[in-house]
C-alpha cells in the first residue's frame, strides 16, 4: 500500500499525535463505538459459553461458576 503523500511532498502536513483524535479517525471508515449495555451483553454471552465448553469438558472451572 502505498502512502497518499510522501513525507517529502509540499503537500504532506504533519499532525502531531496530541491533535489527533482515534474515535473520529475510526468513524471516518465507518467504525461506530458500542453502547455500554452492547459490551456487557457480549461480555456475559462470551462468559456463558465458556462455563458451557467447561461443563461438556469437565473443568474444574464450570463447577465454580455453578457451585
Amino acid at each position: 500500500m502505498k502512502p497518499t503523500h510522501s513525507i517529502l511532498s509540499n503537500s504532506f502536513r504533519y499532525v502531531p499525535a496530541m491533535a489527533t483524535s482515534v474515535s473520529d479517525t475510526w468513524s471516518r471508515f465507518g467504525w461506530r463505538p458500542t453502547s455500554q449495555e452492547r459490551r456487557q451483553r457480549v461480555v456475559e454471552e462470551a462468559s456463558r459459553r465458556e462455563v458451557a465448553v467447561g461443563i461438556r469438558l469437565g473443568d474444574d472451572a464450570a463447577a465454580r461458576h455453578f457451585p
